[in-house]
């Protein structure tokens, strides 16, 4: 079943610092779109350096499969300080989500059927396992979102109600400065799904 989708991200940095070690990335692939959330070891202009390198380098990748983009991400930031990162593909023709996550990343359906897509232990350009693709059928009305640890991880839909009537740029950005952690830089995805 094919679907529609709407997207949106918010990136802040660690109060007190102008730039920060987090990136979202959403990006057009052939039959939808290729998402992911990344969180650098650290913070700051040197951390901010290397989100800038994956970010440009998962915008100009021609791989899309999750587990594939993620290999390459691996080899292509190795020695680096490295960082844990969400990767998905979203096909809105077929209407499926495929994720791969290492570290402290996290990706879920918030509406509906709630769910959680499981992040591995890992740091990304140091050491990470081979791991396959986790997959979810996308329904329209589902509220999808992906976010650092920089935002705290135990908040429900109870917590943000408006969530389910809010649009993606409003629902990245309320994640973030309702569950921000002050000490930390932190990200989010939105993605609605539609008919």
């Amino acid at each position: 079943m094919s679907v529609s989708v709407e997207t949106a991200a918010y990136v802040r940095p660690m109060p007190g610092e102008y730039v920060g070690g987090d990136a979202a990335v959403i990006r057009d692939i052939d039959d939808g779109l290729l998402v992911a959330i990344v969180d650098v070891l650290g913070h700051g202009s040197e951390a901010n350096e290397l989100a800038s390198q994956i970010a440009d380098f998962l915008n100009r990748t021609p791989l899309t499969e999750p587990e594939e983009v993620m290999e390459a991400l691996h080899r292509h930031i190795r020695g680096s300080r490295g960082a844990a990162a969400g990767i998905s593909r979203i096909s809105t023709a077929a209407g499926t989500l495929s994720y791969v996550g290492h570290g402290n990343t996290q990706a879920r359906r918030l509406w509906r059927n709630p769910a959680r897509l499981i992040s591995r232990d890992g740091l990304i350009g140091s050491h990470v396992r081979s791991a396959q693709a986790q997959t979810m059928t996308l329904s329209p009305g589902d509220v999808l979102v992906f976010y650092t640890d920089g935002v705290k991880d135990r908040f429900e839909l109870s917590d943000y109600r408006h969530a389910i009537s809010d649009t993606p740029r409003f629902i990245a950005r309320n994640v973030v400065e309702m569950f921000g952690k002050e000490h930390d830089d932190a990200a989010c995805i939105a993605v609605k799904v539609g008919d």
